[in-house]
C-alpha cells in the first residue's frame, strides 16, 4: 500500500493531538476575525499550533485542518495556513501548504462536527470561506479546492445543501457539478455566489467590514 493510500500518517497524527482549539483573543482566533469568519467549534477539525515548521526553515504560529474522507472519515492529510503572532497572514511562501506523500482525494475539513450536522450543511472551498458564510448559515464544512467540492459524493443525513460558491470559473463549475449530483439524489440544493466576480466570501466579508 503506497503512503497516499494510508491516510494521515503516526507522527502527522500526534502533531495533531498537539495542536490547539481556537479561542477568542488566540492568534488564530484574530486571524479569523480579521477575515469576518465565525470560529468553529472545539471540537471541529480546525485547530492551531503557535510553533510549526514551514519547508522554508519558518517557525510560528498557523491554523491546522484535519482532512477526513467525506464518507469513511478517515483521517487523509492536514492544510496549514501559517500567520503572524498578530493574526495577519505570514510572510511565507506558500502560506497554506498540505502535506507532501497524503492525499486529499474525496476529502473535507469537518469545521463542525459530523455528529451536529441535523439534516442542512453548507460547504464551500476555502476554509476561510466555508467559515465567513457560516456567520450567516451555521454549520459548515470545506472541501480545500474546486475538484473536491465538484467531486462531493452525496452523504447519508444530508438532506439540504448549500454551496458557497467561489465567484470564478472554476468555482462556479465546482458548485455546479456538485449541485447537479445532489439535485439528482432528491436533495435539496441552493448555490451562494459571491456578489463581485474574482472573489470568495471570506474576501467580500473583509471588504463589507471596512
Amino acid at each position: 500500500m503506497s503512503s497516499l493510500e494510508k491516510g494521515l500518517s503516526a507522527p502527522w497524527a500526534a502533531f495533531w493531538r498537539r495542536c490547539q482549539p481556537i479561542l477568542p483573543g488566540s492568534v488564530a482566533g484574530a486571524y479569523l476575525a480579521s477575515r469576518g469568519c465565525a470560529l468553529p467549534p472545539p471540537d471541529g477539525d480546525l485547530r492551531w499550533h503557535p510553533r510549526a515548521r514551514h519547508p522554508c526553515g519558518h517557525i510560528g504560529p498557523a491554523l491546522i485542518a484535519r482532512v477526513t474522507h467525506a464518507e469513511t472519515i478517515a483521517p487523509l492529510t492536514l492544510h496549514r495556513t501559517w500567520v503572524r503572532p498578530d493574526g495577519t497572514k505570514a510572510e511565507v511562501n506558500p502560506a497554506r501548504l498540505l502535506l507532501p506523500g497524503h492525499t486529499k482525494k474525496f476529502g473535507v475539513v469537518r469545521l463542525w462536527p459530523e455528529e451536529e450536522v441535523d439534516g442542512g450543511l453548507l460547504v464551500a472551498e476555502g476554509i476561510e470561506t466555508a467559515l465567513a458564510a457560516a456567520r450567516g448559515f451555521g454549520l459548515a464544512w470545506a472541501t480545500t479546492d474546486a475538484g473536491n467540492l465538484a467531486g462531493l459524493p452525496v452523504l447519508h443525513g444530508i438532506g439540504a445543501l448549500t454551496i458557497a460558491a467561489d465567484h470564478d470559473p472554476a468555482g462556479v463549475a465546482a458548485a455546479r457539478s456538485c449541485a447537479d449530483r445532489w439535485a439528482a439524489a432528491g436533495r435539496d440544493v441552493r448555490i451562494w455566489l459571491a456578489p463581485q466576480e474574482g472573489v470568495d466570501f471570506a474576501d467580500f466579508a473583509v471588504e463589507v467590514a471596512r
